[in-house]
């Protein structure tokens, strides 16, 4: 059976200095703090798979350069005297990592289900440095495979694939006994926190706090209002998750998006917006989009936590579908151009966006972290697919419980770490939708695109309208 060993390395000689914490920072804090008694809620564990080659000591190593480059990595968080949340980077730290070797007979992905689930159990303290633990499997010798678990206030999906990145590469020059590659330039937290606090960085939050008092002007109070049974009367939240693996999504959304003319996440968040709002009964569907806020170039390789959630208002009425796409491509756009934003001002205007006291429901979260939208081959240089096809490969969609968590009413993520495939995974309220209504959910997806991609949804969409009494209504 595989046994570790657990290593403590300090290390020193950093820059020591104390900011105000970034608004990234402080919506994390926020949601983090809603989520207690469960103070592990929002730690991340990440993976990357090794060569082979080097040692234990190495990794070990590799970790130090990493706290060392990367002040984000041994920064701790307090309030200050008036209440305000800081930050401060350590100028030395003593990190944690677990060494596992493997017996000949063992598989690497059980220790790792095994480290992880014990790491979903076994929180950060805010106010000491690291936080971030690490993990190595050793199998004939070698390391192949090393883990992080790390607070989601010092990292956000880019910085946990920046690292993964880094670590293959440190790794590599030690174990051939070249120099390290440099770090890449990059603006650390405490200096992303002071140009918030700029002309330009306080411009841009009032840009934003537009933004959003726009979106809220027309957002539907809910998507999901209270139902009649047992679903309805739950006192607390009982979430549940399923994820579908799809080779029809994967090939109809890029068909669509050349259509239409968008992305193809605008094609996947078109399709999701009409469902809902179809099944709430709205001409328009709000959602939360997931910025990266990575546009400035100075960011673009920072290690910290840059994340901000954004309100998406979708209107849904058109006559075609194109015409609701092209409107969802333009509003994602500006979205993701209003990044920056106060969160305790922008929980301010949820909190009365309908006057005093009456909130707008926005638990409902989009979040597609595809790395590349690389077509499949079927679809490469615009060929096309028959319907038939897409609906053959309905036949091989696969839809099961899935582990992930979320605090969310609704929440769907999307990625293509499958070839050939685009997975969706839903994660939701009993009181929104039941376990049943969830794998339904993912099922209504796959179909509209479906059926958008062979011709045939548009007419279904056409007979709804007319239905509702208007041409282009996606009404029921």
């Amino acid at each position: 059976m595989a046994e570790f060993v657990r290593y403590r390395t300090p290390l020193g000689g950093g820059r020591a200095v104390t900011a105000p914490a970034t608004c990234a920072q402080r919506h994390i804090w926020n949601l983090m703090q809603r989520q207690l008694p469960d103070a592990a809620f929002y730690d991340i564990c990440y993976w990357v798979p090794l060569p082979g080659h080097g040692t234990a000591q190495d990794l070990l190593d590799v970790f130090a350069e990493l706290l060392r480059r990367h002040e984000s990595l041994r920064t701790t968080f307090h309030r200050g005297a008036d209440g305000s949340l800081v930050q401060q980077v350590m100028d030395s730290a003593e990190f944690e990592t677990e060494v596992w070797t493997l017996t000949p007979d063992e598989d690497p992905d059980s220790v790792l289900d095994t480290w992880q689930r014990r790491m979903r159990h076994t929180p950060f303290e805010p106010a000491q440095a690291p936080l971030i633990r690490f993990m190595v499997i050793v199998a004939a010798g070698a390391p192949v495979l090393a883990a992080y678990c790390v607070s989601h206030l010092v990292v956000d999906l880019t910085s946990l694939r920046l690292l993964a990145d880094e670590i293959t590469a440190l790794l590599d020059a030690r174990a051939a006994g070249r120099p390290l590659p440099p770090a890449v330039p990059a603006r650390q937290p405490v200096e992303q926190a002071q140009l918030e606090n700029t002309p330009r960085g306080r411009a841009l939050q009032a840009r934003a706090r537009a933004y959003w008092c726009r979106q809220l002007a027309s957002a539907p109070a809910t998507l999901f209002p209270p139902r009649n049974g047992a679903g309805g009367s739950l006192a607390a939240p009982v979430r549940y998750s399923a994820a579908m693996e799809s080779r029809a999504v994967a090939l109809a959304v890029p068909l669509l998006a050349r259509r239409w003319r968008v992305s193809t996440s605008v094609v996947l968040l078109t399709a999701v917006a009409q469902l809902l709002g179809r099944r709430a009964g709205t001409p328009s569907c709000t959602l939360r989009l997931l910025a990266a806020n990575r546009s400035d170039p100075e960011l673009r390789g920072t290690i910290g936590n840059l994340h901000s959630e954004v309100a998406v208002t979708i209107g849904l009425e058109g006559e075609r579908i194109e015409d609701i796409a092209r409107r969802a491509f333009a509003e994602c756009t500006a979205a993701y151009a209003n990044g920056l934003y106060d969160p305790d001002e922008v929980a301010d205007l949820i909190a009365s966006a309908h006057g005093p006291g009456v909130p707008v429901d926005l638990s409902y979260c989009f979040n597609d972290v595809r790395l590349e939208h690389a077509l499949p081959p079927e679809v490469e240089g615009g060929a096309a697919v028959s319907g038939a096809a897409l609906r053959a490969a309905m036949a091989d969609t696969v839809v099961a419980p899935d582990e992930f968590e979320e605090g969310e009413t609704f929440f769907l993520v999307i990625d293509d770490e499958i070839p050939g495939r685009i997975r969706l995974v839903l994660n939701a309220d009993h009181r929104a939708l039941t376990p049943s209504q969830v794998h339904g959910f993912l099922y209504d997806v796959e179909r509209s695109l479906v059926e958008y991609a062979d011709g045939t949804g548009q007419q279904a969409m056409e007979e709804r309208g007319a239905a509702a009494g208007g041409p282009g209504r996606s009404l029921p």
